[in-house]
């Protein structure tokens, strides 16, 4: 099992528009492509010790494969739009993925 975190720092005062964005997405991603394979996710944000700014969007994947299959598909058309829309929210070179192997 994996945690697949989206880590993105968000410009002062935007949060709120970058998040109505990211959870539109976030709904046609399990709509039409293989982030449906995710067994959950769930929006975090930066509260005690951490930036508000710094939001993570995560995923839990049974495998690397089907996170892999699942970033594939964000080339597709129909998810321009949302991150057309995101990218003018995040500052530049903030986001990276990080990805932990859950021990059980």
């Amino acid at each position: 099992m994996l945690v697949c975190q989206w880590h993105l720092d968000i410009v002062y005062g935007k949060q709120a528009d970058a998040l109505r964005v990211m959870r539109a997405w976030g709904a046609e991603k399990f709509a039409s492509s293989e982030f449906r394979r995710a067994r959950g996710s769930r929006l975090l944000a930066g509260f005690v010790g951490a930036s508000a700014s710094h939001i993570i969007d995560e995923y839990l994947f049974e495998s690397l494969a089907d996170f892999e299959a699942a970033l594939a598909g964000m080339a597709a058309p129909q998810f321009r739009a949302h991150s057309d829309g995101l990218a003018p929210f995040i500052v530049p070179g903030s986001q990276q993925w990080v990805v932990y192997r859950v021990l059980e």
